[in-house]
């Protein structure tokens, strides 16, 4: 068993102190200043730096942990309101009793002996505390410590368990976990658990710079683009064309914001307005871009007219737009009337005989065929011709006889002058 020893306590707020590391504190509470004059006293000049439980003023046993770290009071330097000093780690301890004296905290404290791996040389051990290595000087270079620096300090650390106490003194990790790692006495466990807050630290350094390159490339981007329109407005300003289109242009932004849109519509209008800003004045784009938001500022958005619904009225107005005029027989004056249909002539031979009954057959059809003409709207395009359709006007049911009475009769005549 170890022996004991009784050391004045330094109560530490959000903060773990590690052996082999050197911390600065600044001592301003009456208990803490008492206990560093009785150990400047003695000849070790030893206290046992333990992390407070919570972050309070006035400390008390029960608010303190129980294992911390036994250190030496390094260089001091007084001052009106406190003191100012640098604690050296030497080893963990555990506090078996904590008690206070003559105002300030005593503690009865045994080393914490660490419990070393199975076996140092194993291959997954010594390829964990190689991981170690790298990832830790990787962390260090990121953080802006010289490489000469960084080999020396990894090489003072010659064993694995000073090595993980020297690297969880100076990564940046909440206080509680800092106190687990002080409180893990098993050495592998403790460089695997140290090899998990450096690598996630590595990860953050790394988020943090490509989100700083994506902000300066925008800024850079924003800039250019600012000094690009400084020089447009001045080169515009010397040709005199720069004062006119802004008071156009801005008199169109006045409009366009006095419309009340939906949110749609209003997400729309803004996209394509930024937009004309970046064109140039004299592009085709920019002046169709711009005779659309013109045309949009002028349309009636937010004015809604009185529903009118009138049947009656409805009616009148197609009745007197699109019928004729009542009692009125026969095709429509205002359909449009197509050529006459050719007529049979009489007389010709016998060589010119078939094509004539053709004729005449094709007529006869024509005339006896139902008629698809009603009275009605007339329509707005020129009659179809083909089949089925004639080209000439539908006649009444005395003018069809006529036309057949006339057909045959030329149909006679032709017959017997053939012969």
């Amino acid at each position: 068993m170890q022996p004991t020893q009784t050391l004045p306590v330094i109560p530490l707020r959000n903060a773990v102190l590690f052996p082999g590391v050197s911390f600065p504190i600044a001592a301003g509470r009456p208990g803490t200043l008492h206990a560093i004059e009785t150990a400047m006293k003695s000849p070790d000049q030893l206290v046992f730096a333990i992390t407070q439980r919570q972050d309070v003023e006035a400390v008390t046993p029960e608010l303190l942990h129980t294992v911390g770290t036994i250190a030496s009071i390094g260089p001091i330097q007084r001052g009106v309101g406190g003191a100012r000093l640098l604690l050296q780690g030497k080893t963990r301890g555990i506090a078996m009793r904590i008690q206070e004296k003559d105002g300030r905290l005593e503690a009865v404290v045994v080393e914490a002996a660490e419990m070393p791996p199975l076996d140092a040389g194993d291959t997954a051990f010594v390829a964990l505390l190689k991981e170690l290595k790298e990832r830790s000087a990787e962390l260090a270079k990121k953080l802006g410590l010289p490489d000469e620096a960084i080999a020396n300090v990894l090489s003072e650390a010659d064993e694995p368990g000073k090595l993980a106490d020297l690297v969880a003194g100076y990564i940046d990790i909440p206080t509680a976990e800092r106190q687990l790692l002080l409180e893990t006495l098993s050495v592998e466990d403790r460089v695997r658990r140290t090899l998990v807050h450096v690598q996630r630290q590595v990860d953050v350094l790394d988020a943090q710079e490509e989100i700083k390159s994506k902000v300066q490339e925008e800024l850079g981007d924003r800039q250019r683009e600012m000094f690009l329109r400084q020089q447009l407005k001045a080169i515009q300003k010397e040709l005199g064309e720069g004062e006119d289109g802004d008071d156009d242009l801005k008199g169109l932004k006045e409009k366009l914001d006095a419309l009340v849109l939906t949110e749609d519509v209003r997400k729309e209008i803004d996209r394509e307005w930024k937009k004309l800003q970046r064109l140039s004045r004299e592009s085709m784009e920019a002046q169709v871009l711009r005779n659309y938001l013109e045309l949009v500022a002028e349309l009636p958005w937010s004015a809604r007219s009185d529903e009118h619904l009138d049947v009656v009225e409805a009616e009148r107005i197609l009745d007197e737009d699109h019928y004729a005029p009542e009692g009125r027989e026969g095709p429509d004056p205002r359909v449009p009337r197509g050529p006459p249909a050719p007529r049979a002539q009489a007389g010709g031979g016998a060589r010119g005989a078939p094509r004539r009954r053709r004729g005449r057959a094709a007529r006869r059809r024509r005339s006896e065929a139902p008629s698809l003409a009603r009275p009605g709207p007339p329509s707005r395009r020129a009659p179809r011709t083909g089949a089925g359709f004639s080209s000439s006007p539908v006649l009444p049911e005395s003018g069809r006889r006529r036309s057949r009475n006339r057909s045959r009769a030329l149909s006679a005549a032709s017959t017997s002058g053939s012969r």
